[in-house]
């Protein structure tokens, strides 16, 4: 019997030695132990940390400048009408981070707003995200209120930016408000931040609710929650951060995929951006260092070749059983940085190999440090027919470190798409190189000055100036042009030649028309989207951003700044 018995055990001990061999089962790590950090370090990680918030509070000042100057404008001016919706469009010209702008009467009703269709549904509503009273508001004195982290009733997630607004004999008359993208306020001084010097930040409230990470999936989320990507060590500094204005603290972390733990170290001030909010900035050392440029080593031919068989084995095995192997990291469709993903057309995320604690959550909302909602360029693409697609992505080969990615997708069905990408590690706005927010916020600008001024002038008179190298509006870097829904080029001063032809059919190297997604992007309502463009002066492609906006009458108006 005890012969019996330990040949069993030993039975048992060889299959699992072998499961643990083939990698069915990781070794459990020992944890390590945190280790001294000098002053003269964390010394070098507060003169950044304070560059990075001067950067935010710069940006913040003129934010609510702007919202109060807006505000004072429409005092005595009724709550709705043409010269409310010009008066809301001009301060969204002038505000390059926010989303919409609205007029709110006293009660919290919404009575005019710019934008998107979505938004425009909401007029005659309550506003329930942000129901600041009179007495919130006269408390703030001569400030703006600064809301808390919402997600807004058209579905976009950020914070508001509020002012009172006064009837003509002075009475309290509602606000004007300000939905801000919080994402791009953070992500591109941190973009900067990382690329310099290495650290990356993260944003809190004082009740622990996160504002931003480079992971736009934590938004939103509580560092009060229990979460199994907490260590002890993390939890203990949460609480010393939230409780402390600033100071300095280490613990270990996670890395992106799991499979290790490290020591981060972090420094963290505290920032006052408006009256009802203190935000804790958190430095932090953890960011992954830069590898070498290689080219790349797969074609976008045999990337498309890659997606292709991976549909070919959806349509034959079925969603679910396709999904298990698109999810399997050591399957046949995961080699490396290539690697199938699979997502739903609402944003829900079926397939992430290296990313397996993001599968089932909504990613439509997601952006890149750019400030591209990639998931819903992606999506668009799909609902197409399918094709190439740009963005910026952590590439799990390096650390996850963000890199620029080109992903063909293809729909399965109305319901859900697959796609692969390959990381362009020579682009040269990859992981060596961040774009420059200051003037991806001129780009956006530019062309909501332009569609501000079609309202108060006419189409005409904006593409005449377009034309104009010395119109009020022309920036240094920055390309702008108009466009028809039908793709005829309305306007384009960098190449004079293609004005008045029609474009939807021109087709970059990758096979992806510019107009044709800047009309797509156009018909969402607008945003930034990566293309390759023909450079008539350079006389060669050269990766661009651009930024389109409806301007009505079913035209466009847009412009793009060069990505190197």
């Amino acid at each position: 019997m005890i012969h019996r018995a330990f040949s069993k055990i030993l039975f048992i001990l060889i299959v699992l030695l072998f499961i643990s061999t083939s990698g069915c089962i990781t070794p459990v790590q020992e944890t390590p132990t945190l280790q001294p950090v000098s002053d003269e370090y964390y010394a070098e990680m507060d003169a950044a940390l304070d560059t990075y918030i001067l950067n935010i509070d710069e940006q913040m000042k003129d934010i609510t400048a702007s919202v109060w100057s807006a505000a004072r404008e429409l005092d005595g001016m009724p709550k709705d009408g043409q010269a409310v919706n010009l008066a809301l469009l001009k301060l969204k010209s002038e505000i390059p981070l926010s989303f919409e702008v609205g007029r709110v009467d006293q009660n919290n009703i919404l009575t005019a707003i710019t934008g998107k269709q979505n938004s425009q549904k909401l007029v005659g509503e309550e506003i329930t995200t942000t129901p600041y009273t009179e007495d919130d508001l006269r408390a703030a004195g001569s400030a703006c209120v600064i809301s808390k982290f919402v997600t807004f009733q058209n579905g976009d997630r950020g914070i508001k930016v509020i002012a009172p607004v006064y009837d003509a004999e002075g009475n309290y008359d509602g606000t004007v408000q300000v939905s801000l993208n919080i994402d791009s306020l953070f992500s591109g001084p941190a973009d900067e931040l990382r690329t310099k010097y290495g650290y990356t930040v993260w944003a809190a409230q004082e009740n622990g609710v996160i504002l931003y990470d480079e992971d736009s999936t934590k938004l939103g989320s509580d560092l009060m929650n229990p979460s199994s990507a907490y260590t002890p060590s993390f939890d203990a500094a949460a609480n010393d951060i939230l409780a402390n204005e600033s100071g300095h603290t280490s613990y270990l972390f996670y890395s992106e995929a799991w499979n290790n733990l490290s020591q981060t170290n972090a420094v963290w001030s505290t920032l006052e951006p408006g009256y009802g909010q203190n935000w804790r900035i958190v430095l932090t050392d953890n960011t992954p260092i830069p590898h070498e440029i290689t080219e790349r080593t797969i074609t976008p031919e045999e990337l498309k070749a890659f997606v292709t068989n991976a549909y070919v084995y959806a349509l034959k095995e079925g969603k679910n059983a396709a999904l298990a192997a698109f999810n399997d990291p050591r399957g046949e469709f995961t080699d490396g940085e290539l690697y199938i993903f699979a997502g739903g057309m609402d944003g829900t995320v079926l397939s992430l190999p290296y990313q397996p604690g993001l599968i089932g959550t909504n990613g439509w909302f997601a952006e890149d440090l750019a400030g591209v909602k990639y998931v819903q360029r992606v999506i668009a693409r799909a609902e197409q027919g399918g094709g190439f697609v740009l963005y910026l992505y952590p590439n799990p080969s390096v650390d996850y470190s963000t890199e620029l990615k080109l992903s063909y997708v293809i729909p399965i069905d109305n319901e859900w798409y697959i796609g692969a990408g390959l990381y362009e590690h020579n682009a040269p706005f990859s992981h060596t190189v961040s774009v420059d927010w200051k003037l991806r916020n001129e780009l956006i600008k530019q062309v909501r000055t332009m569609r501000y001024l079609a309202a108060v002038e006419g189409i005409p008179a904006v593409t005449d100036m377009m034309m104009d190298p010395n119109s009020s509006f022309q920036r240094e870097g920055l390309y702008p042009f108009a466009i028809s829904g039908n793709g005829t080029i309305l306007a384009f001063a960098n190449n004079p030649a293609i004005v008045g032809t029609n474009q939807l059919g021109s087709l970059n190297s990758y096979g992806m028309s510019f107009v044709r997604e800047g009309i797509s992007l156009g018909q969402e309502g607008g945003g930034l989207m990566y293309t390759l463009a023909w450079d008539a002066e350079k006389q060669k492609e050269v990766f661009v951003l651009d930024y389109v906006e409806p301007a009505g009458n079913d035209t466009y108006f847009a412009s793009y700044m060069i990505l190197e």
